[in-house]
């Protein structure tokens, strides 16, 4: 008994260890080097022009194909990398954020946060320390924030989604931060479930439909955004 005791105990301590290891390798930021150095070697090449807006986050943005065509009168940066957590943004923000001197920032990120067994205030602490650096390096940019999507296939996690956005929604009317909280609500049907036809096909991400949701609802933030970016 004494042995078998034994033999579990350390089994746990070392799937305990390797549960903790595969963790820790998913969020390494690291994982995105290879991006990340691209767009700064491009950006080299080829400035992109100050006062543009910014659009940062996970894969709903960086799979937003038509952004350009959808802001049409504006210069538009499309710097999403899939799988990206809000302490992603953070660590690279120094080479694909604040160089840009962008007018506006839009922000889309903390859904893989939640995802992968972050707790719900975690995106809301990172997008402090995120707007904190912003608002010291380039005090007139304008932000804004795009709440974490229902979508069909993590649809399990939407309470914890709703409860992350609640607390950002209270940060950003504090700081004067413009939070899009339209986009959710748009993206539910009458029976409080997400509409079936703005989604691609893994459930996950969006459709074109999708996407002139998104477009729409941050064209009109813009427009409602009284200050001057």
């Amino acid at each position: 008994m004494e042995n078998t005791s034994r033999h579990l105990y350390v089994f746990f301590i070392v799937w305990n260890l390797l549960l903790q290891s595969s963790r820790l390798d998913a969020a390494d930021p690291r994982r995105f080097a290879s991006v990340i150095d691209k767009w700064v070697t491009q950006d080299r090449t080829n400035p992109p022009p100050k006062g543009l807006t910014l659009f940062i986050g996970s894969s709903s943005i960086k799979k937003w194909k038509s952004l350009n065509q959808d802001f049409p009168k504006t210069t538009i940066l499309n710097r999403g990398f899939g799988g990206s957590w809000t302490a992603d943004l953070l660590h690279y923000m120094d080479r694909i954020v604040l160089p840009y001197k962008p007018s506006r920032i839009v922000i889309y990120c903390g859904e893989n946060d939640i995802a992968h067994g972050e707790a719900i205030g975690v995106p809301l602490a990172n997008c402090k320390i995120f707007v904190e650096r912003v608002r010291k390096v380039l005090p007139g940019t304008r932000l804004y924030y795009i709440p974490m999507k229902p979508n069909p296939k993590r649809w399990n996690l939407w309470p914890q989604y709703q409860n992350g956005n609640k607390l950002i929604q209270e940060y950003c009317k504090k700081e004067d931060i413009f939070f899009v909280g339209n986009i959710p609500k748009r993206m539910l049907g009458e029976d409080g479930k997400p509409l079936p036809g703005i989604f691609a096909k893994d459930q996950l991400h969006l459709n074109t439909n999708g996407y002139k949701i998104w477009a729409e609802e941050i064209r009109n933030a813009f427009k409602a955004d009284s200050r001057k970016p």
